[in-house]
């Protein structure tokens, strides 16, 4: 099918209730923020003859759009199955079906579309149901197939049900029934879904993020992927990362042996960035920093700055940009004194952060902050909703990129993020590797199945890459980017105009911007910072946004007294890691001991 250029959307004439537009809202909000131009057409009531407005043959060109329906309206508008069947043929290459229920009214309605080839029924919710999406339909589902999930679902939920199981492909399930699937009519796909659509708007929680709107999220993704292609907003590149917490470079720390994750680097074909803690940076030799060097694709980050409890989690402005200074003075000196190069990412201790340090990370020029909560501890007065997230890095405060990593606990969760287009960041600690490497190797495999084309760049590289894009009506690309320094390539046959954006909440912070050192002009366009780039094929591009200067006084340390508790702090995790994590039993005593007086980071 090729990709098209309109969704229509078939409404009710006058839309009636406590949410008048309802599912149907949401229909177009989320088309539109895909990069969808999407309408609601009313239909006509059936006294005035046909229901679908004659304007619609004569408005877009063949197979130029796609059409939406609700099952309440289809059923609304009895006669119109007929009608869509021929616009179809003569307008529109697809048809999604959405909102069924097992309203007597609504089978029917399905039952006359589809020539009876589709029935249904309906079953209770529980606390747990499994979400699966078939290896069958993998050209509708891409990573995320012959995967599932356990989500919670309480309404009771309709399953489709087909009289002829090989002429309907199903898409998702749940326990095992049919939820979203696609059928052919006529020389048109018809696309079929019960399971309700999102909330752009929702705010999330903290704790279950977006994996409680995976049901409402993924098959309109995929409706509006298989139907608009390219022209939706998508991620040009499959890109992972493995974060290891907390070790010093030395040969060995706790259970990781940097000879064995060398080898096994090169055995699977991965990356590793250690999240190196930066008051460590006076006991890392020139010998130990020559480890960096073994392989091209393992480095050091920043992670924090003494590793206290909560250090980035206050709300003291001064103080945490402080910290967020002496962090990366201290990094730099390192690097002077033994060679180690290192990435300016930052890493929050136990992920605590508030919003005052991501204002010191931006003043500070880090390039972005990866973390496993993109909330901060503060909060916000609007908090985080299902739009923010669905995006490679969240950049709502300061217009600073949060990108969000996980632990390898659940693979469904790195194939969503896969299939949004984001870094799929695996963050562990030592422990991890108690049994050997295997485990994780395993894990890699598995991922390199969801994607072979997933590759494991430099953190900061694939960062600085990270981007939506999309391909616009007259040919231009558009591009959505995250990171203060951006690149990008134009991988078409021919010269393309660019147009990029980045969010930036506050217009008066910026200074300049350059594309390959060359300043450019941009402008501002509700809460976007945006240029034009022309690009001939297979160039590669290069942009940078700085931030006007403000005063920053050195950044020095807190004293011998302050130091002397650090060094208390990480000598005691030290012995956690090298010798009681050996011996679990004296392990779980000691880390009892240590959160009782909290002397470590561990809160």
């Amino acid at each position: 099918m090729r990709p098209l250029n309109h969704l229509i959307l078939l409404s009710e004439p006058e839309p009636t209730g406590p949410e008048p537009f309802g599912q149907d809202g949401r229909l177009l909000a989320f088309a539109s923020w895909m990069g969808i131009p999407a309408k609601a057409v009313p239909l006509r009531n059936s006294q005035e003859g046909s229901a679908l407005p004659d304007r619609l043959l004569n408005e877009f060109e063949a197979g130029s759009c796609a059409l939406a329906i609700s099952a309440e309206t289809l059923a609304d508008h009895a006669s119109i199955a007929d009608e869509l069947q021929r616009f179809l043929r003569q307008c529109a290459s697809a048809l999604l079906v959405f909102g069924c229920t097992n309203a007597e009214r609504h089978l029917r309605a399905i039952a006359r579309l589809t020539g009876g080839m589709i029935s249904g029924s309906e079953f209770p919710g529980a606390d747990s149901v499994s979400f699966s999406f078939p290896q069958s339909a993998v050209s509708f589902s891409q990573q995320l197939a012959g995967l599932g999930y356990l989500g919670r679902y309480e309404e009771p939920i309709f399953a489709f049900e087909a009289q002829d199981a090989a002429a309907a492909d199903v898409i998702m399930a749940a326990n095992e029934a049919a939820v979203f699937l696609r059928m052919d009519r006529g020389s048109s796909p018809l696309f079929l879904l019960s399971m309700p659509l999102p909330d752009l708007d929702q705010t999330l929680d903290a704790e279950l993020e977006l994996q409680e709107h995976y049901h409402r999220l993924i098959p309109l993704l995929i409706f509006l992927r298989q139907c608009f292609g390219a022209s939706c907003w998508h991620g040009p590149e499959s890109t992972a990362r493995l974060i290891i917490d907390d070790p010093l470079l030395t040969e060995q720390y706790g259970f990781l042996e940097h000879s064995v994750l060398m080898k096994s680097m090169e055995h699977s074909g991965y990356g590793t960035s250690i999240a190196f803690i930066p008051w460590n940076y006076w006991r890392t030799s020139r010998q130990n920093a020559g480890l960096l060097g073994e392989q091209s694709n393992f480095a050091i980050c920043v992670h924090g700055c003494d590793h206290t409890n909560k250090e980035f989690a206050i709300r003291d402005s001064a103080l945490v940009d402080r910290k967020a200074g002496l962090a990366l003075r201290r990094m730099e000196l390192q690097r002077q004194r033994t060679g180690a190069a290192f990435e300016p990412v930052m890493v929050f201790p136990q992920g605590l952060f508030s919003r005052a340090a991501i204002a010191a990370l931006r003043a500070h020029d880090y390039l972005a902050a990866v973390n496993t909560s993109v909330f901060p501890t503060d909060g916000a007065p609007e908090g985080l909703i299902v739009a923010d997230l669905l995006q490679p890095a969240v950049t709502k405060y300061d217009g600073f990129p949060i990108f969000q990593r996980r632990y390898p606990r659940r693979l469904f969760d790195f194939a969503f993020d896969l299939f949004l287009g984001r870094p799929a960041l695996v963050v562990e600690h030592h422990e991890y590797f108690r049994e050997g490497v295997e485990t994780w190797q395993d894990f890699v495999a598995e991922m390199h199945k969801l994607d072979p084309t997933l590759t494991w760049p430099g953190l900061a590289d694939q960062l600085m890459r990270s981007c939506r894009r999309r391909n616009a009506s007259n040919g231009s690309i558009e591009i959505q980017f995250y990171t203060r320094k951006f690149f990008w390539s134009n991988r078409e046959p021919d010269t393309r105009n660019f147009s990029l954006c980045k969010q930036e909440p506050n217009a008066a912070s910026i200074e300049s911007v350059s594309v390959d050192g060359e300043s450019s002009e941009f402008s501002f366009e509700n809460g976007f910072l945006k240029l034009e780039v022309q690009a001939g094929p297979g160039e590669t591009h290069g942009i940078e946004i700085v931030d006007r200067e403000h005063p920053q006084e050195r950044a020095n340390g807190f004293g011998l007294a302050h130091n002397a508790r650090v060094m208390l702090r990480r000598g005691l995790s030290e012995f956690r890691d090298n010798t009681l994590s050996r011996h679990d039993g004296l392990l779980k005593i000691a880390k009892g001991i240590v959160r009782g007086l909290k002397v470590t980071g561990d809160a």
